[in-house]
């Protein structure tokens, strides 16, 4: 699940140097002071707030999240691709405001292409997920023509932006052991990051009942325990002349040499935004954000290149608009 959202005719933003610079800087960690914000692009903290405050207002930022390891939860991850049957278009919003209202779905794209929708779904054991699935099942009833569920074992890429954005900092990876126990009051603090992640520290210290200081220290404690991965702003890359494309990959005999070599080629590719391997009808998911078709091309002309006559099939599907975005859903706990 990547960084896409309601688009709500948002105009196309001219912007500069300093801006592509304080918007990645906000990519890398939304929480950041802007004193350090400030001495970084050299400028003045009123003169960084007010360009945020642009931001915000002009709806380039439409938010900002807490990435959560959820599987420190005990839930593993699914990503469902729904093909509909042509439903008129009262039907397929009441489709989707039932996407959307499920406490197991982190995010709910549309597409064009040969899928109508992508659902980001959690689940702690088989039996949940055949729950899960059932549910949507029936309610989409005869409006769905096909579904393909994915499980997602493992991440290659998780940026807010590829290399080919001018303020692109690249995500430093870390690895974690510490085995921390959540408690309740972690959970709380989770459940109002999770949604607004630049929520001040006075604020949650009304909410929690809990001071600054320790609310700063078990928030910390989440960060080195890998619980919370980082906190992000949610982009609206429309504003910014990018365009998202998901890309389905079935390479055959995908082993651990051709998955080293596809990992490699996505670090350094400059279109690839997210991407993680699956288990399913496809064994790759990509997220490229581009500018324009040739540069999607020059990405898949170069997997192609990678993998001669190995990749069976792939779809590429243009994501319109994400009607559902969170990484910690709070319903469920």
């Amino acid at each position: 699940m990547r960084y896409l959202q309601e688009n709500n005719n948002v105009e196309k933003y001219k912007s500069d140097s300093k801006d592509m610079s304080i918007i990645g800087i906000l990519s890398s960690d939304a929480r950041i002071p802007l004193t350090r914000i400030a001495k970084k692009v050299k400028l003045s903290r009123d003169a960084v707030k007010y360009r945020i405050d642009q931001y915000e207002k002009r709806g380039i930022i439409q938010g900002y999240r807490t990435v959560v390891d959820i599987k420190k939860f005990g839930y593993d991850k699914y990503h469902l691709f729904l093909k509909l049957n042509n439903p008129s278009s009262s039907i397929e919003e009441k489709l989707r405001k039932k996407f959307v209202s499920y406490p197991f779905t982190r995010a709910v794209i549309k597409f064009s292409g040969n899928y109508d929708y992508e659902l980001a779904i959690v689940a702690k054991d088989i039996q949940e997920l055949d729950k899960i699935i059932s549910k949507i099942i029936e309610d989409c009833s005869s409006s769905l023509h096909e579904s393909d569920l994915l499980l997602l074992p493992k991440t290659y890429i998780a940026e807010t932006f590829p290399p080919n954005f001018p303020g692109h900092i690249q995500n430093k990876s870390s690895q974690y052991s510490s085995n921390q126990k959540i408690d309740k009051k972690d959970i709380e603090i989770l459940k109002i990051l999770g949604d607004s992640a630049k929520t001040p520290l006075h604020e949650l210290e009304t909410k929690v009942k809990l001071s600054a200081d320790a609310i700063s220290y078990r928030i910390k404690n989440m960060i080195k325990s890998g619980t919370i991965i980082k906190f992000v702003p949610v982009i609206n890359y429309t504003s910014l002349n990018y365009n998202l494309h998901t890309l389905l990959l079935n390479i055959s005999s995908f082993d651990e040499k051709k998955e080293k070599i596809l990992k490699d080629f996505l670090q350094i590719d400059k279109n690839t935004l997210w991407a993680t391997k699956t288990i399913g009808k496809y064994n790759v998911l990509i997220y490229l954000l581009v500018k324009n078709v040739d540069e999607l091309q020059e990405t898949l002309i170069k997997l192609r290149g990678l993998f001669p006559a190995q990749i069976n099939h792939y779809e590429t599907l243009i994501a319109y608009e994400e009607y559902k975005y969170i990484y910690f859903p709070k319903e469920l706990f």
